[in-house]
């Protein structure tokens, strides 16, 4: 008997107690959020919606907190939920502003324009959505051209032809303009040494083709006196 009221009266009790944790989690979810402890708000939203009944949705608070916590992937999930949910179109249009945002943080500009049209297509009227889609394509623009430089300067660094090409150039010009390098150490030395070399060999032949001259005149003049015309 004692054990059917135990049980009677935790059946009772304990729903309410249930809803009271979950209530007090979100009520420091609140708490956090207003001392801008995000972070930590973030966790304790998390929770409060794993206590609370089915029927309670803290997903746009869930979402603003990671949001402010800078966990931007997470916001970005739970402000697209919320567009689906939404009844009106206004509603609508600022969770597409959100997803746009989110979507801005992570650089992720196609898609942010994509958001931020789709907020305005809900509500034509909202200046802010308007603005952050001419931001977000200035910044697509920008982000595009910074690639384009980067694949132009990889290219030139990986194409060894044009390494080639321009070497070859700069020997061309050096050539035209009849520069020339000036030998130096040994090479100097060598070169010294073979114009020494020639004048030596330039003189002995001189002075071979003198003997030369010398020997054959004298030979001349000794066949002169001989009576008969022949050699022997």
């Amino acid at each position: 008997m004692k054990i059917f009221a135990y049980i009677l009266l935790f059946l009772i009790f304990a729903p309410s107690v249930s809803g009271q944790v979950w209530y007090d989690t979100l009520r420091a979810a609140r708490d956090s959020y207003t001392k801008r402890k995000y972070d930590q708000a973030f966790r304790q939203y998390s929770s409060a919606q794993q206590l609370a009944p089915k029927e309670i949705d803290l997903s746009e608070e869930i979402a603003q907190s990671a949001y402010k916590a800078e966990k931007y992937a997470e916001a970005e999930k739970l402000y697209a939920k919320n567009s689906q949910s939404k009844a009106s179109a206004g509603q609508r249009s600022k969770a597409y502003r959100n997803v746009g945002n989110s979507r801005m943080k992570q650089q992720k500009y196609g898609e942010a324009i994509e958001s931020y049209k789709q907020a305005l297509r809900n509500n034509p009227a909202d200046e802010q959505s308007r603005y952050n889609l001419a931001e977000a394509m200035r910044r697509q623009k920008q982000q595009q051209q910074k690639k384009d430089q980067q694949k132009e300067q990889g290219d030139k660094s990986e194409d060894p032809s044009q390494n080639g090409q321009e070497q070859q150039q700069k020997n061309q010009k050096d050539q035209s303009s009849g520069t020339e390098k000036e030998p130096s150490g040994e090479s100097k030395k060598t070169k010294l040494s073979d114009k020494k070399t020639e004048r030596m060999l330039d003189e002995l032949m001189k002075k071979e083709m003198e003997t030369k001259k010398k020997f054959e005149g004298n030979k001349n003049s000794a066949g002169s006196t001989k009576k008969s015309g022949k050699d022997w």
